[in-house]
């Protein structure tokens, strides 16, 4: 009992039969049970129910709500039937609308869904081309009724009439002819599954049936299918007969008559498929697919029990009607689906085994057309019996997991006896969790999704979105009734910046930007969208954020003054009371704001004109490897770079390296040996700023650090420092022990504000390595030494129109500003106030 899936289906799939009228605690993905308010039928068809359940689901009204087609079936591989439910969304409640929808028929004394037929699955398509989605169905066991309720049906969508009126389906008796066993006597099938696509590329769907021989069950078998803790109410007991050799049907190919006739369907099995392809002893999945990229349909179907137990694929062929048959998996299969497991493009497939369950990695064609697959085993799976399989995307991440229910639809009893029998087994859902590696895809999470004891007793799931907010929602069929589980999604709030997450802010002006929430599984409270913002450490001031429409806010900072250190963060709070800032974590961290007027870049060398300001130094007793500037000559250690062959500039040749080879020398002869060599910078002046950065470029070898080497303790190591005092005392900016594969130059950058406590007039940078021990090969080099600065120039204090002078003007806007964060708020504290007004009188006059 599987679904197919399908562009009128959302592929996603998530199962929880949990507490009831509750939500699940958080998990990878959460579900409410909300059966009682979802779900209007009448009890005894949704309630204490324990009939075998198929479902598809499609718009059928076109309404713009997903609806719910459940067929229901005598459990396992007996005799009997029972009618089918319409279930109609009406505003996220799926409501019994059979008798008014689905009772329908072309042939007088049936109606249409009501009838009691023994249905084993039914797909929502579209078979004649009208933009409406009919029903098909898949019939078995039923020796003992006549053609009309033993064979499958098509269930014909009538559309709306001339008022827009939804018409409901009708059963067209004749769209399916009377179907008959492979010798051509008169029986009614055994049919397990169907997959129904265009396989000739006329544009209409057409429909393959896979059929299954004597059944694993026998004798009279009785079920308590209304859970009134008997056996003998009407129908409850049933036969599992033989079948009959000459009644064998085997698998059928029906094609759709298309333009000639819409959606009425002839038998073409012999005409188009070779006697390999119609022998099914035990047929119990097939599914319609892609598999080898070419653009047609292809047949995945399994041959379960019997002999030529195999997992086949039937490829289209290029021309013709026919196509060729390559069996690709074997073991004891009997289920499964197709998924993109691995997101390549390619359909894997999904196979439940009576043993592990297994996926099959499709890992492209072969040298005739046809797709190769790899298995590999779902870890967490029993070797137990499954049956139905889905698979979608149960927690929206992009990839598509996998759901196997545990009610084997041949064997009985599995449900719920009156002798209070159980069964060993459960529905395993399996998160993809894939990395790269196609091995260990799936894996069932634990702690899961719902208790274990729960997961007993699923015949199948249908998986859409009942409430219309995106989120699939689950309708699982169960041996005890339907339940319909909400997505309850996750509840977050995420905050994005349109015009960039600011990180400077001009001195005396108002920072303007605007916050984009996107919000999901609840709304956000009124007016608690807020700013967050402090100054030299103080005390977070906040101001209520407007709103600008479709979840945007305009934020504004108040004017800081140069040397001030401000951060800030935004805050909103969910209607369940659940606040979220960002930085996530504030207001432990924040984001910076660096007051500044600009940018200035007082010093910047390439190497490539003078280097006179900069000075060697050469200590303990070095003989080899000093600084100095040259074109770079390259040597290798062993496969390695240990000298560059080139300096770092785009442009230009020239660097400073540790003593340049000769051409053609060793990497051994003029690297640096003995002693310690260091190259110090100029001295600058950054007193004026208010941040700055220095940056260069460095390459780096030592023979005794990996990958080169593998004795840590050995390593010469590049030490990068920073002096503030011209060079009286120095303090760490970098150690460099490491270098990529292959060796390169690497260009880094350095914000001075964090490496020492005051950028001073005597800031300067030493760059040294020493060989110590002396049993190594040790190069390095510098190049494209740059400094860049932040300045900062504060406007004049209280000059609010900007005319060059404070008066009479500017205190007039002050006071109408008064008790408000605007530019008139002269410390930013938040608020125009009596500090703000001393500042100004104290500015009076010109402007400095």
């Amino acid at each position: 009992m599987r679904i197919h899936t399908r562009s009128t289906k959302i592929l996603a799939l998530v199962s929880t039969l949990a507490c009831t009228g509750t939500t699940l605690a958080q998990n990878w993905v959460n579900y409410s049970n909300q059966t009682g308010t979802r779900l209007v039928a009448a009890a005894a068809l949704i309630g204490a129910d324990n009939h075998e359940k198929d479902f598809a689901w499609g718009d059928l009204d076109q309404d713009g709500d997903i609806d719910l087609i459940c067929v229901r079936k005598f459990p396992g591989s007996i005799q009997g039937g029972a009618r089918n439910l319409l279930l109609m969304n009406e505003g996220g409640v799926l409501t019994d609308r059979t008798a008014e929808y689905g009772q329908a028929s072309d042939i007088s004394g049936y109606s249409g869904l009501l009838d009691a037929t023994n249905d084993r699955d039914v797909e929502a398509v579209d078979i004649n081309n009208d933009g409406w989605l009919d029903l098909l169905t898949a019939t078995t066991m039923s020796d003992q009724v006549n053609s009309v309720l033993g064979q499958p049906r098509a269930y014909i969508n009538l559309g709306d009439d001339a008022n827009g009126n939804w018409r409901g389906f009708r059963f067209d008796v004749d769209r399916i002819p009377t179907l008959f066993a492979r010798g051509g006597t008169a029986a009614n099938p055994r049919f397990c599954d169907m997959a129904v696509a265009d396989y000739n590329g006329d544009g209409f769907v057409d429909i393959f049936y896979t059929d299954y021989d004597t059944p694993e069950t026998s004798g009279t078998l009785c079920y308590d299918l209304n859970g009134d803790g008997d056996t003998a109410d009407a129908g409850e007991c049933q036969q599992s007969p033989a079948e009959n050799p000459t009644n064998d049907y085997d698998n059928k190919l029906l094609l759709n008559l298309g333009a000639a006739n819409p959606g009425v369907f002839y038998d073409a099995t012999t005409t188009v498929l070779s006697a390999a392809q119609i022998n099914s002893g035990f047929g119990n999945m097939a599914v319609a697919g892609d598999f080898n990229g070419d653009g047609r349909q292809d047949i995945v179907r399994i041959n379960t029990l019997i002999t030529g137990q195999a997992v086949s694929v039937y490829t289209k062929n290029t021309t013709g009607l026919g196509f060729a048959l390559k069996d690709i998996a074997s073991g004891q299969p009997y289920h499964g689906d197709k998924a993109d497991l691995n997101g390549d493009g390619r359909l894997d497939l999904v196979i439940v085994d009576d043993g592990q369950d297994k996926y099959l990695i499709n890992s492209g064609n072969d040298a005739t057309g046809q797709p190769n697959f790899t298995s590999y085993t779902i870890a967490d799976s029993l070797s137990e019996f499954g049956n139905s399989t889905q698979v979608g995307d149960l927690d929206k991440d992009g990839r598509i997991d996998v759901i196997v229910t545990d009610v084997d639809a041949d064997l009985g009893p599995f449900c719920p006896q009156t002798t209070g029998a159980a069964h060993s087994r459960r529905t395993h859902i399996y998160r993809n969790i894939y990395t790269g590696s196609p091995a260990g895809i799936l894996d069932e999470i634990t702690p899961l999704i719902i208790p274990a004891a729960e997961l007993d007793w699923w015949t199948d799931v249908a998986v859409f979105d009942i409430n219309g907010d995106t989120w699939p929602d689950l309708v699982a069929g169960t041996c005890t009734g339907l339940a319909v589980y909400i997505n309850v999604p996750p509840t977050n709030i995420t905050f994005a910046y349109p015009d960039g997450l600011p990180t400077t802010a001009a001195p005396g002006v108002a920072k303007s930007f605007r916050v984009q929430q996107n919000v999901a599984g609840g709304t956000v409270i009124a007016d608690s969208t807020r700013l967050f913002w402090s100054v030299d450490g103080g005390a977070f001031q906040s101001a209520v954020l407007p709103s600008l429409g479709a979840n945007m806010f305009q934020a504004t900072l108040p004017p800081f003054q140069c040397g001030q250190a401000v951060r800030f963060y935004v805050t909103a709070t969910m209607d369940n009371g659940i606040s979220f800032n960002d930085p996530a974590t504030a207001p432990t961290i924040t984001n910076p704001i660096s007051v500044q007027s600009g940018n200035s870049q007082p010093y910047s060398n390439d190497m490539e004109v003078s280097t006179s300001d900069w000075t060697v130094i050469n200590e303990g007793g070095l003989t080899t490897g000093g600084w100095q500037v040259a074109t770079p000559i390259g040597t290798t250690s062993g496969v390695y770079a240990a000298a560059p062959a080139a300096d770092a500039s785009a442009v230009g040749t020239k660097a400073w390296v540790t003593q340049n080879g000769l051409a053609g020398g060793t990497a051994t002869a003029a690297d640096v040996d003995g002693g310690t060599t260091r190259l110090l910078s100029p001295v600058f002046d950054l007193s004026t700023a208010t941040n700055a950065t220095v940056t260069y470029s460095r390459w780096y070898f030592c023979s005794d650090a990996a990958p080169a080497g593998s004795t840590p303790a050995e390593v010469d190591v590049l030490f990068v420092e920073i002096s503030t005092d011209g060079g009286a005392s120095w303090g760490r900016l970098e150690n460099v022990s490491s270098y990529p594969t292959p060796n390169a130059w690497n260009r880094v950058s350095f914000s001075l504000r964090s490496a020492v406590p005051t950028l001073t007039s005597t800031m300067r940078f030493r760059f040294s390595i020493t060989d110590s021990p002396d049993n190594s090969t040790t190069e390095v080099g510098i190049d494209d030494f740059s400094i860049s600065m932040v300045v900062c120039v504060n406007p004049c204090l209280g000059d609010l129109d900007g005319n060059g002078v404070v008066n009479g003007a500017d205190l007039g806007s002050l006071l109408a500003g008064w008790g408000t964060a605007g530019n008139s708020d002269l410390d930013g504290n938040g608020t125009t106030d009596g500090a703000d007004l001393g500042s100004l009188l104290a500015a009076w006059g010109v402007c400095p």
